[in-house]
């Protein structure tokens, strides 16, 4: 049976936090990434054996600080054991399959690397098709994701305006979801690439949500491109608001039920605790 680390990345509701760490530790090695500037306390959090917390890197919405805090978490995880594969998921996630359905899974498609990865440009990214990200310098520091919006509007029409931008790492590139569920052999390929490029990272260092396309540009590039499954495994509703993605309720359990995904995102258990016990139900068999 594939040993599975699962990695969460978290910012807030240690409620919900610890009702996922407590399903998932019985059968998963799990290494908690919690937002450094954030009120969440590791100490008011389950303990285990196999629950590996790290409080180490302040996180700003679409910096680079997202991509490094993926990239860091996996180090420590592949550093720790051997695992056959790497799941990430958000403290907002919830399994929507059995642990044993989940390991199953995995043990039957070792190999795979299941991730959302499509090419540049994508017609409903805005900023130039996603290209922007990459080419503009963008400043993102900053807590009031209301402000840093406006910042990176203004920043960027100024850029538009000189024709300034930054140069881009030498890859075709591909993006989809962060939630990306990867092998060893994957991730192996990953940490080789960046210890002999390390302009990659220089280069993203002022780009804008990164976190959705720095593994899958690395990876798409690579002789396991033919391993990759475009699918992150995921139920997300994008289709309406007011939040995107759309936090799911009680309304969408049945969608839920019938999808083949593994995993719901995402579920506020303030918003609605009987989708989140409802489905801890189906999923505690």
């Amino acid at each position: 049976m594939n040993k599975i680390a699962i990695i969460i990345l978290a910012h807030h509701n240690p409620e919900q936090l610890s009702i996922l760490i407590n399903h998932l530790k019985t059968d998963f090695d799990l290494y908690v990434q919690i937002d450094k500037k954030s009120d969440l306390q590791i100490n008011a959090l389950p303990v285990g054996q196999n629950i590996f917390y790290h409080k180490d890197i302040e996180v700003y919405w679409g910096d680079f600080s997202q991509v490094l805090s993926m990239y860091t978490i996996l180090k420590n995880a592949y550093l720790k054991k051997d695992y056959d594969n790497y799941l990430y998921i958000s403290g907002d996630d919830f399994p929507i399959k059995t642990n044993t359905f989940i390991k199953n899974f995995f043990n039957k498609n070792k190999s795979s690397i299941f991730m959302y990865a499509n090419p540049l440009p994508i017609s409903t990214w805005g900023f130039n098709h996603g290209f922007d990200r990459l080419d503009r310098y963008w400043f993102m520091k900053i807590k009031s994701r209301k402000f840093v919006k406006a910042l990176a509007r203004f920043t960027l029409y100024l850029q538009r305006l000189f024709f300034i931008k930054n140069k881009r790492f030498p890859l075709k590139y591909y993006a989809g979801s962060n939630w990306i569920n990867l092998t060893r052999e994957s991730v192996t390929y990953i940490f080789n690439f960046i210890e002999k490029n390390p302009t990659f990272f220089k280069r993203l260092k002022y780009s804008r949500a990164t976190d959705e396309l720095w593994a899958q540009s690395i990876l798409m590039n690579s002789p396991l491109k033919e391993k990759i499954v475009n699918h992150d495994l995921r139920y997300i509703d994008w289709s309406k608001g007011p939040d995107y993605p759309r936090t799911l309720d009680l309304t969408d359990y049945d969608n839920l039920l019938e999808s083949d995904a593994l995993f719901a995102r995402k579920i506020n258990i303030k918003k609605d605790k009987e989708l989140l016990f409802k489905i801890l139900g189906l999923t505690s068999l």
